[in-house]
């Protein structure tokens, strides 16, 4: 049998290549150097947690400026909403009281159905309009455009046969107005007339190729037809 033959113990001081084996550190040197290896890493997790806390520091600035930015875009628009409500207000009052003492005509009713269109108050301002339309005594395609606030405040109280019959009186007043082929096209899609509607939108383009509201309903309505296999 053989027996495992146990290492031979090198001569002290050398190591078994026969290199010089190195010595026990004193005490002292090991504490000495443990010391540098702490404040080595001390000053290493220092950098360390500065970078973090820029770092950290610069997102919340950036989130913070962010935050201000939304916050003052968003108390400039409630701001200017508030002005224009006052505003509103401040007209509407005055145009009552000159209605309220007798003495309005007819643009004045028209222009106190434009302002309540604007604060929509729909029923008051077809009210109004209806006033002016009946007693309009000017031009008419100014006349034109009564009939089409007049389109617009039925269009917004449900009345669309009403809607449809008042922006027709405004095109064949004026077969330029823009606005009201828009609005004829409009009232005819919330009848589901489709076809009547794309005409509408067809003749706005004519008289304005750039229009943005009749290429984008067109656009929008001939999609869904040809979905449904109506086109």
């Amino acid at each position: 049998t053989h027996r495992a033959m146990s290492p031979s113990v090198p001569a002290r001081g050398r190591s078994r290549q026969g290199a010089v084996a190195p010595s026990k550190a004193s005490p002292q040197r090991r504490h000495s150097a443990r010391g540098r290896s702490s404040a080595t890493r001390a000053f290493v997790d220092a950098n360390v947690v500065a970078q973090v806390a820029e770092l950290e520091g610069g997102i919340q600035s950036f989130y913070l400026g962010t935050l201000l930015t939304i916050l003052g875009g968003a108390g400039f628009i409630v701001v200017r909403q508030v002005l224009i409500r006052r505003e509103l207000d401040d007209q509407a009052k005055k145009m009552g009281e000159r209605i309220r003492a007798g003495n309005a005509s007819a643009e004045d009713y028209f222009e106190m159905g434009s302002i309540l269109l604007r604060k929509k108050v729909f029923t008051q301002a077809v009210r109004n309009l209806q006033m002016a339309a009946t007693n309009w005594d000017g031009d008419e395609q100014d006349l034109a455009l009564v009939h089409n606030a007049l389109g617009f405040g039925y269009s917004n109280t449900d009345k669309l046969d009403l809607a449809v019959a008042e922006f027709k009186k405004s095109v064949a007043l004026q077969p330029g107005y823009v606005t009201a082929w828009n609005n004829l096209g409009e009232a005819y899609e919330k009848k589901k007339e489709m076809k009547d509607a794309i005409a509408c939108y067809e003749e706005s383009l004519v008289l304005s190729p750039n229009n943005p509201v009749a290429t984008e309903r067109l656009e929008e309505i001939k999609m869904r037809m040809k979905r449904r296999g109506q086109l």
